[in-house]
């Protein structure tokens, strides 16, 4: 997810639970010495209350151009001076100093999903002091076996019904292998056991996420079960904040892993539950009783055709098509001796069939705001 837009930072400003604990963690390790890491800022909610708290002095860094908002919202709030702002990746960036607090969200829903998480780790490598603070230091990811029939009915099992005599069955093996996040829908859950810690994590030591684990449930409530609920807690300072569904909102989300079709499961049953997903890739979840076994994925999740799988295959040998020679060209006269006018002139002189003036402008744009 790109966090570009003020619409997209609007629920995480405004989530006054989650700040309320960043806010109290802050407070238990910010002092009038303390040099500030806001990593990952947005509009500098967290850094301008470590400035507000008397930090003396707070680095924001964000990849975003929203960055700018965040200064203008500093010098609103008279904070400008114990602030400097860096528009960038942290890997990119070099910060004049070590840091003595790093404050992060760089946690998606169920944890994992946006693999922001190694930048924290660069960050922490690279500039927290030895005997520094991380906010937040730890995560739990949890999951248990549900009862959630009217989200299952909703975006599973609707497939199942004809329109006009039209049978739709097929596209329902895409949405069984689906995430979904609904906070409000999963609230209404019914917990068939009791959760289970999945995967734990030391933020101070921790350098892989990729995250396979094995967890065997013991069934509190004979019931059909249309799937698992997955969610993470994050320590800060001494306090545990939960992104559990029965747990009042945040702007974080719970996952729902559905399975299909739904297992019957009798009290006291033994559940045997493994849940896979690396850096970068997919989720998959197997669900292993005595008398059944399903896998789901959400590789499958998408149609691909015979065509795809071959290209993304490590075994593929890849040739440019015109589209890729066209980037190919563009990013080669990004010499820094040209304007992005005169590429754009280039690009229609050698391509003068293939683009209208205004679609040349905004590809040549597109490649030069990201890779220039």
């Amino acid at each position: 997810m790109r966090y570009a837009s003020i619409s997209s930072h609007r629920s995480m400003v405004y989530d006054q639970r989650r700040n309320e604990y960043y806010y109290n963690a802050l407070k238990q390790v910010v002092t009038p010495d303390s040099i500030v890491l806001d990593l990952g800022a947005g509009l500098g909610i967290h850094g301008l209350l470590a400035a507000k708290l008397g930090a003396k002095q707070v680095y924001m860094v964000e990849p975003e151009d929203i960055i700018t908002v965040a200064k203008q919202i500093a010098e609103d709030n008279g904070l400008e001076k114990k602030i400097r702002f860096y528009r960038g990746k942290i890997e990119d960036i070099d910060l004049p100093s070590q840091v003595d607090i790093i404050i992060s969200v760089l946690t998606g829903n169920f944890l994992l999903n946006e693999d922001l998480l190694p930048s924290l780790f660069y960050a922490r490598e690279t500039y927290l002091k030895p005997d520094g603070d991380l906010i937040p230091d730890k995560a739990v990811m949890f999951a248990t076996p549900v009862y959630l029939p009217e989200l299952y009915d909703k975006e599973i099992e609707v497939w199942s019904q004809t329109l006009w005599e039209l049978d739709f069955i097929h596209a329902k093996q895409y949405s069984s292998n689906t995430l979904f996040y609904r906070r409000d829908e999963l609230s209404k859950a019914s917990y068939l056991a009791k959760p289970d810690s999945l995967f734990e994590m030391d933020f101070y030591s921790i350098q892989d996420v990729y995250c396979d684990f094995e967890r065997i449930y013991t069934i509190t409530k004979s019931s059909l079960c249309h799937g698992w609920i997955g969610w993470f807690d994050l320590q800060l300072g001494d306090q545990w904040l939960s992104t559990a569904p029965h747990e009042p909102k945040l702007h974080w989300s719970p996952a729902f892993l559905p399975l299909d079709p739904p297992i019957n499961f009798v009290e006291g049953e033994q559940v045997r539950f493994r849940i896979i997903r690396p850096p970068l890739g997919n989720w998959s979840w197997i669900v292993e009783t005595e008398n059944t076994k399903q896998k789901h994925s959400t590789i499958l999740a998408e149609p691909l055709s015979k065509e795809t799988v071959r290209k993304i295959a490590l075994s593929y040998t890849p040739q440019l098509n015109e589209d890729g020679e066209v980037v190919m060209y563009i990013l080669s006269q990004a010499d820094g001796g040209q304007t992005t006018q005169q590429i754009v002139d280039k690009l229609l002189s050698k391509y003068n069939n293939r683009y209208s003036y205004a679609a040349a402008q905004k590809l040549v744009q597109s490649l030069v705001k990201h890779y220039g």
